[in-house]
Order: structure tokens, then sequence, then C-alpha cells
């Protein structure tokens, strides 16, 4: 009989278990296609691709990234019209759907985050002619960057997170008070006087993440000007180029540091700056952007500085990826 009475609790636990499994795996979304730094435009016919509303959307997107020594552009934009959007299209990780509908009083706009995958951002924007159409687009098309831009770094966080390096990130825990998913292959090749330098070396590419931590008086110490003379100091200080008495420097001259506040920066308010490096002595450079933020806890201003050297060649998704980690800080 207890046998029995046993069994009967098994087959019960394992029941309940089977049925939160399932509810679980129903939650779950399929993982988003396409590629990186991908847009898709869905429109009703060709003729939208081809005339004003898909020329806003190239013009838009397919704007040149500031501060890559190769021309590349922010996003590639594919194109399907809407009898094409079957189930693999509905998972596109960045989609824009377009609709002219004449008897529509008033635009609709409608945005969903994971609607048929994660991480996903699709809007469906609704207008009864072309022109009103190109206002919505045009009074949302910031917000929908921002947006994209946030599911590319996820992406890239998704390969990240499971490859941590624990080591560097409780170095950083301990010496600034916060923690940086930084995946393995970085390693510390200085840290001294609240600056590390975190490099990942390959063979024909480099990585790399300066962290420094200076005090924090007033909002003078946010100044452009002060901030890029800060990590100039900094560089020539503590990161050397490959040869004797060669340092890295920022290009003032020729692609100028270029600034923008960032309210909703995961730890709080940020300024960022974006730009080309170079090599006081050495024919070195390559994009960076870096990130300052004021640590709450302490009262410290902490600059997170992340580069790429991989000459002649495509960088912009290297950038992107070392955006991802930075972006990943916490106090």
């Amino acid at each position: 009989m207890k046998k029995l009475q046993l069994f009967a609790l098994i087959i019960v636990v394992l029941t309940i278990f089977a049925s939160c499994t399932n509810k679980k795996n129903e939650n779950r979304k399929d993982r988003s296609v396409g590629g990186t730094s991908e847009v898709l435009f869905v429109t009703q016919n060709d003729e939208q691709w081809n005339g004003q509303m898909g020329q806003a959307i190239r013009d838009f997107f397919e704007e040149e990234q500031y501060g890559l020594p190769q021309p590349e552009k922010n996003f590639r934009v594919a194109h399907i019209n809407l009898n094409a959007l079957n189930d693999m299209f509905k998972k596109h990780r960045n989609l824009i759907i377009a609709e002219i509908v004449p008897d529509l009083t008033n635009p609709i706009i409608e945005s969903q985050e994971d609607w048929q995958s994660a991480p996903q951002y699709a809007i469906r924007i609704k207008a009864k002619d072309t022109e009103t159409w190109l206002k919505v687009f045009d009074n949302q098309k910031d917000e929908i960057k921002n947006n994209f831009d946030k599911n590319e770094r996820a992406r890239f966080m998704d390969f990240f997170r499971p490859m941590i390096n624990a080591k560097v990130v409780e170095t950083l825990k301990n010496m600034y008070g916060f923690t940086m998913t930084v995946p393995e292959g970085y390693y510390v090749a200085s840290n001294k006087d609240y600056c590390t330098w975190l490099r990942k070396e390959e063979v024909d590419k480099s990585f790399g993440l300066i962290i420094y931590q200076l005090p924090y008086k007033s909002t003078n110490d946010l100044n452009e000007e002060r901030l890029i003379k800060v990590c100039d100091s900094v560089c020539q200080k503590y990161i050397p180029g490959p040869a004797d008495g060669s340092y890295m420097t920022l290009d003032k001259e020729f692609v100028k540091p270029v600034f923008t506040v960032i309210p909703d920066f995961p730890a709080g308010y940020a300024v960022e700056m974006r730009g080309q490096w170079n090599t006081v002595g050495e024919f070195m450079g390559g994009p960076y952007v870096a990130y300052t933020i004021i640590n709450p806890e302490s009262t410290k201003l902490i600059t997170v500085m992340g580069y790429i050297y991989y000459p002649n060649k495509p960088k912009r998704d290297l950038l992107r990826q070392v955006e991802t980690i930075i972006w990943s800080l916490k106090f």
C-alpha cells in the first residue's frame, strides 16, 4: 500500500513538473533572425520601396557610422513586400512594417518588443498617404534606431554571457565597484593608479577596454574639452604603443570626437564620446567609443573606453561588440 502511495506521489510530482516545463517552453520566444545590423522594411508593394518611403528608410538607417576609418553604414536595409511576410520573416530582429490605408483618419503606430522572437523590436506604421507616413516616421525614427541598437547589443550579449571571464569581472568589481560582462579572451594588461587596461589580441586584430577613475567635483568635469584632455593624458601615461616612446591619443583634427548624452545608460546618466584614435610615434589607429559615468556611491567619475585595431578591414560590428560590453556596466 505504501509503495502504491509513493508511486502515485511520484506520478503527481512528474505531472506538475511536466506542466511547468511545458508552460515555460510555451513562454520562451524563438531566437530572432537577420544579419548583424540589418533592418527589414516591409511594404505593400515595390513602388513604396522604390519611392519616397523606401528612400527615407535607406537615407536614415544606411547613413555612414561616424568614426570608422572606412565608410560603413549604421544598418543595412533589406526589403520584402507584405504578402511575403511569413513566419520566418516575422522573427526578424529589427522590423518595420509600412501600410498606406486611404480611408484612415489618423495615423496608427503599433510597436512591440519580442513580438515573434527575442530580441526583437517590431513597429507597424499606418497612414492615409505617403506624406503623412513620412512625417510619422520622421518623428519616430530616432526612437526606432535606439531600439534596434539595443537589439544588436542584446544579440552580442547572448554570446558573451555564457563565456564570462570571472577573474577580470572580479578585478573590476574590487577596484571600481561595478560589474561588467567581460568575455573570455580579455586579460588585464595593466592595472595601476585606478587605470585598468584590458586587451584581447587575435592574429589580425586587437580589442581594448580602458577604464579609469577620477574624483568628481562638478559638472565641469563632464565638459567636452576636459573629457578629451583627460583621456589624452591617461592614454599618454598608461597606454603605450609598440615602439619606445609611442602612445595612444585621440584624433582631434580629421575625425573630431563627437559627444552624445545618454540619459538611460544602464549605470545612469552618461556622456558618450565617439571618434578615432591614433598612435603618436607609430602608424596605428582605429575607432573608439567611450562612456563617462558618475558613480553614485562614491562621487567618482568613471570612464570606460573601448577601441578596435583592425587595419583596412570593416570594423563596425567589432566596435558594436566592445560597446555591448560597456553597456553591461552596473554599479
